[in-house]
């Protein structure tokens, strides 16, 4: 059952968001961009699709326990779930949000190294 904390529900879909912070940010930072501009945007956008996959996780989730977890059938109940699922993505940042600023970090070691040998290749 979903109505409480466990491995399906929580665990599996967490893991789920740190596996794609490390992953995503390959596919959308240039490896060889001497910018660390680009590899902030990179990052930026990294975490504007983590954030939207746990909305849409959370929307599953929350679809997967069925109607008694949220009527939808007017506007301020719209509000409600796209409020609820936003805070939920959100809070799914606690752990996501720490593994992309640890690619960041590494990101722009490369940056700094690429510049570096660029650097050391000119004073030859």
């Amino acid at each position: 059952m979903l109505d409480s904390i466990g491995f399906v529900n929580t665990g599996l879909p967490l893991i789920v968001l740190g596996v794609l912070a490390m992953l995503i940010p390959r596919f959308v930072v240039d490896h060889e961009t001497r910018s660390h501009h680009k590899v902030m945007l990179g990052i930026a956008v990294s975490a504007v699709i983590l954030f939207g996959v746990g909305y849409g996780i959370s929307v599953v989730l929350t679809n997967a326990r069925g109607v008694h977890a949220m009527t939808l059938g007017s506007r301020p109940e719209l509000g409600t779930a796209l409020w609820m699922h936003s805070r939920l993505s959100l809070m799914a940042a606690i752990v996501w949000a720490p593994i992309l600023g640890l690619v960041w970090f590494g990101q722009a070691q490369g940056v700094e190294a690429r510049r570096g040998q660029e650097m050391a290749q000119e004073g030859q």
